[in-house]
């Protein structure tokens, strides 16, 4: 008989190898699922920024397009009226149109030419103390009131109710993107623009190159890009034309309407940024008349600057405060030379595609926000929000 050695009498048995219970396995799951959440927000997170980087960087590339453009022609890109009833039948605000009221989208058809052509509808530098009076947000007047284009002192509602940018103008100017009827070149480039909007050489022989110009942007790089028909659907409502209604917001379709139809919108062309929001160009001029009728410029609120290149925060001192008004010690600007320096600005809305300056109702809606009630605190706070990824290039 065989024995067996004594070490190997105590030797153990092989263990089974133990298999996953089920509450392991969806504890595994569970936290296979977080690690992946983690990583698709911290890459989605990832993406906007570059996305945004890029769109800053084009916002930069834009405002140089803009001085490039001042220096060949001799004055800065016009400001295109967008289409919104601005004038509120104030002459002083009034555009270079014969009609008032809504305009058939930025550009117009001329009528009783011997050619067919098509001017843009834009805001012109006129003569006397009132000419830059849209752009400067003044009233002109001895009383030094802070007067808005729709009318009324200067207050928190109002202050966003700024109409000095253009969604358009840059698309038109700068790449010339307007077909031959209007801006002399079909698709990108353009005949020698004028300061009131028009171009040179429109109705000369077809096949004209006389002051003939090449766009002034790279429409193919990152975070520029042209859109023909751009309309969103709640930028109408900026400017109070009508209430936003979370539950029926309007449609691009009625937007359209409100240029004069669909046909109207091959007009409506834009340069977008990375997340599909049309840049703005800001204009502005410093200085306000005072009773001797001199421009001067003695207080940061003097300077015009729109609001939504301020901290919204900020702009709760001056709600009807008079000693405000001319109190040295608000600085609006942050002591901010850039700032204080400009005239022009380029501003792209960001990942949120929100400037801050829409009705509080539609940043509430957009944000998840909880109603401000009026809050003047909670409304700056919820605009600051909106602002706070806003993509901004000065110029001046």
């Amino acid at each position: 008989m065989t024995r067996s050695h004594p070490h190997e009498q105590h030797r153990a048995a092989p263990r089974r190898r133990r298999a996953f219970t089920l509450i392991e396995l969806l504890i595994s799951i569970t936290l296979i699922v977080i690690l992946v959440g983690f990583l698709a927000t911290a890459l989605g997170r990832t993406t906007r920024s570059a996305r945004r980087t890029a769109s800053q960087r084009s916002a930069q590339s834009l405002a140089e397009a803009v001085i490039q453009f001042r220096e060949q022609f001799g004055f800065l890109p016009p400001l295109v009226h967008d289409g919104e009833l601005v004038s509120n039948g104030m002459n002083q605000f009034q555009i270079d149109s014969p009609d008032a009221g809504y305009i058939d989208g930025p550009v117009r058809e001329v009528v009783g030419a011997n050619y067919d052509y098509a001017t843009i509808v834009a805001w012109n530098r006129g003569s006397g103390p009132d000419a830059f009076n849209f752009l400067r947000r003044r009233s002109g007047n001895a009383s030094d009131a802070v007067e808005l284009p729709s009318g009324g002192a200067w207050d928190l509602d109002s202050a966003w109710d700024d109409r000095r940018y253009s969604r358009y103008a840059l698309a038109y100017y700068l790449a010339g993107a307007l077909p031959r009827n209007v801006d002399g070149v079909q698709g990108e480039g353009f005949v020698r623009p004028q300061p009131d909007g028009s171009f040179v050489g429109i109705g000369y022989p077809v096949g004209s190159t006389r002051d003939r110009y090449q766009s002034l942007v790279d429409t193919d790089r990152s975070g520029i890009s042209l859109r023909y028909g751009y309309a969103r659907a709640f930028d109408i409502l900026e400017h109070g034309v009508a209430m936003y209604d979370p539950d029926s917001p309007p449609s691009v379709e009625d937007i359209y309407n409100l240029y004069g139809g669909p046909d109207q919108s091959d007009a409506l062309i834009a340069l977008v940024d990375n997340f599909g929001t049309a840049y703005r160009y800001y204009r502005w001029e410093q200085g306000r008349y005072n009773a001797a009728n001199r421009l001067v410029v003695e207080t940061t609120l003097d300077m015009n600057i729109p609001p939504i290149l301020l901290d919204p925060e900020a702009l709760i001192e001056l709600e009807n405060e008079d000693r405000a008004l001319n109190d040295e010690l608000i600085d609006l600007t942050a002591s901010d030379i850039a700032l204080r320096e400009a005239g022009f600005a380029i501003v792209g809305a960001g990942p949120d595609k929100l400037f801050g300056t829409e009705p509080i109702e539609l940043l509430v809606d957009r944000l998840g926000e909880r109603d401000p009630n009026g809050d003047p605190a909670e409304v700056a706070r919820i605009r600051k929000r909106a602002m706070d990824d806003n993509v901004v290039a000065l110029g001046k």
